[in-house]
């Protein structure tokens, strides 16, 4: 700056007319904005750089079974392929990491991804972990923002109260997932699984626990263990992911995907919420008739915050504006002919899709079983365009439906108006319940047909004590009445002798007529299973509240018993009171113990079976305990059934 000063001034003073002094004076301007330019230059050099925005994604998928004993799944190496083109339109490609296994159709599908995805190992997740801390750090330092995803999809499953997901060395469990994230400290983390029981690898269940849990439960355990994660998970209990062959694809990711890729926002701000996410899963599968196959989803966004955006969409790949005016079901299709994402925009919403180069065209039906077919562009890499302006071309080839039982997906339309009633029903519904399968409904209500076979028995022998000791207590009053016991100080005792053990006889027969009527607990809960399952209830609900009674009537029990033993050990000690203080006195109390003895015995009889039959366990105690028993997966023999193209495959696993 001051050698351009000095450049500029003059050798000498001198007299300068007006012009020259005009000139002068532009030559000063000139160098006083020269100045500012190079000033201003200089300060914005010294600034730090705007903040900017990126994100990272480990994407694992697994298709082997491992030691769960399952069929191998088909289409989770499809699924990770399709969420690294999903990343690849919000970040570079080298801030995505895929460990996957390709089969052979699914390499030729995707070959250039074969080169760059790793064996979905326990190892190779530890890589790429230190590897994506590096460099997140690393741009969090530099003043971006980062998102970091987490997503798998494959088996998993629940032991002793912790979810794991299966990995082709081993199991993933919550714990290593925990440490996952707390290695990767960035500004936001998401994590999304697609994997039966995933719910508990987020939110383990502690050592005696109950075998369900609810949303407070998550909330809880979220708060321990991943308080500022967003999680997004499929929750279903049973021992398969469902995939559908149409597809090539989970059912759960594919409508992840499809909303993420932007037919997810419905209020059309250029993100999705988890809120937005999770409505458009559950609208999207609500048609599908057989609730087994449908996806139960739980999200919550980081910190408790529902409405926190899980993906901004980004730069890359075309962007496709769907016209507000009317409603549109779309499918697009890649190069192969096989669906990338699906949606079903409702009238007067607008949709904006993100969508990977793989896009290669859009069908869009007409509601009368026709399709037409646009073309999208050849370059998706920076192009935009709206769906009614891409040239039509030659339809799809009409395939014959298979008979699968996903063909609702999709039906119901969604946005604004989808969202706001789907907000309204979740919370006006009952809270959800996570972790029942199918075989949980089966195995309570097993249960509860052998503890109501044992309770009947149970009391038909307590009917029969009552009715012995009834005809204990008669056969006294008849002797009293008759004479045969005498009371040589007060003749007149007989009558009252005989009066207290008509009483007694009376109270006895009753109890006994009681036990054989009563209706127990176990029978009312098998009739609420059935009469819910029949009504077409959640299964899941029905069996959280059948446990919650089941308990609440083993505490009950518990507290009958401890109350036996107490009335047990009085009555014990009354009569033997009574016989120590009759011999103490000299038979004062009894000139004669032809009555008193044996009544005093009875009670020492009756208040003793009391006394020990309170420290055995009654038959609900033990259901209770055998319900919420979970021994270990290698342990216990495992049936599934899993849906595949042409029928069903059946295993059974575990330790014989």
């Amino acid at each position: 700056m001051a050698s351009v000063g000095l450049a500029d001034r003059p050798a000498a003073p001198v007299r300068a007319g007006r012009g020259q002094r005009a000139a002068l004076g532009g030559g000063v301007m000139t160098r006083l904005a020269v100045a500012t330019v190079v000033v201003a230059a200089a300060l914005a050099a010294t600034r730090p750089a705007e903040a900017g925005h990126t994100a990272f994604a480990l994407v694992v998928t697994n298709n082997r079974g491992g030691a769960l004993g399952r069929p191998d799944l088909q289409y989770a190496d499809d699924d990770g392929a399709r969420y690294y083109e999903l990343f690849a339109t919000l970040a570079p490609a080298d801030h995505i990491t895929l460990l996957t296994e390709f089969d052979r159709d699914t390499a030729r599908l995707f070959p250039a991804l074969v080169a760059s995805a790793r064996p979905p190992s326990r190892s190779h997740v530890g890589d790429a972990v230190r590897a994506i801390a590096a460099r997140a750090s690393a741009a969090e330092r530099a003043g971006d923002t980062v998102d970091f995803y987490f997503v798998f999809a494959g088996h998993g499953d629940v032991d002793h109260g912790r979810g794991f997901l299966q990995l082709i060395d081993g199991a993933f469990d919550a714990t290593d997932l925990e440490a996952l994230l707390r290695a990767i400290r960035v500004t936001h983390t998401h994590v999304i699984l697609d994997s039966c029981n995933s719910f508990f690898v987020i939110n383990p269940r502690r050592p005696g626990g109950r075998r369900f849990a609810t949303p407070a439960d998550a909330v809880a355990g979220l708060a321990r263990g991943l308080p500022g994660v967003g999680v997004f998970v499929s929750t279903s209990a049973e021992a398969e992911v469902f995939e559908w062959s149409a597809l090539q694809s989970g059912v759960f990711s594919h409508a992840v995907r499809s909303g993420l890729a932007g037919a997810a926002d419905a209020n059309h701000d250029g993100t999705i919420s988890y809120d937005e996410l999770r409505a458009f899963v559950d609208t999207a599968t609500a048609e599908i008739k057989n609730s087994a196959f449908r996806p139960k989803v739980y999200a919550r966004g980081p910190g408790g915050d529902d409405h926190a955006a899980i993906v901004a969409p980004g730069d890359g790949g075309l962007r496709l504006t769907l016209d507000a005016a009317r409603p549109i079901r779309l499918t697009i299709r890649d190069r192969d002919e096989l669906p990338w994402l699906d949606l079903h925009k409702e009238t007067g919403s607008p949709v904006t899709l993100r969508l990977p180069a793989a896009a290669a065209s859009a069908d869009e039906r007409d509601g009368h079983g026709g399709v037409q077919r646009r073309e999208l562009p050849a370059d998706v890499a920076t192009a935009s365009a709206g769906l009614d302006d891409l040239p039509l071309i030659a339809p799809p080839p009409v395939t014959r439906a298979g008979d699968e039982p996903f063909h609702a997906l999709f039906a119901r339309p969604f946005g604004p108006a989808a969202l706001a009633r789907y907000d309204a029903e979740r919370a006006a519904a009952p809270p959800p319940v996570f972790g029942i399968a199918r075989d949980d409904v089966t195995r309570l209500s097993q249960l509860l047909d052998e503890v109501d076979d044992a309770l009947v028995q149970e009391r038909r022998v307590a009917a029969a004590y009552a009715f012995g000791a009834a005809a204990f207590e008669f056969g006294l009053a008849g002797l009293a009445a008759s004479g045969a016991v005498r009371d040589a100080r007060n003749p007149s005792g007989r009558a009252l002798v005989a009066g207290v053990a008509t009483s007694f006889g009376a109270l006895f027969s009753a109890q006994g007529v009681a036990l054989l009527r009563r209706r127990s607990d176990t029978e009312r809960l098998r009739a609420m299973l059935t009469g819910g399952l029949a009504a077409g209830r959640d299964p899941a609900r029905v069996v959280a509240d059948i446990d919650d009674r089941l308990h609440a009537a083993a505490r009950a029990q518990r507290s009958v018993r401890m109350t036996r033993r107490w009335l047990g050990a009085s009555i014990v000690a009354l009569a033997g009171g009574g016989f120590i203080a009759d011999r103490a006195l000299g038979r004062r109390l009894s000139a004669d113990s032809s009555f008193y003895d044996p009544t005093l015995l009875a009670l020492a009889l009756v208040g003793s079976i009391r006394f020990l039959d309170s420290y055995s366990d009654t038959p609900i105690e033990r259901t209770v305990r055998l319900w919420d028993r979970e021994p270990s997966l290698a342990s216990v023999p495992r049936f599934s059934l899993v849906p595949t193209p042409t029928g069903a495959a059946l295993s059974l696993s575990g330790q014989f």
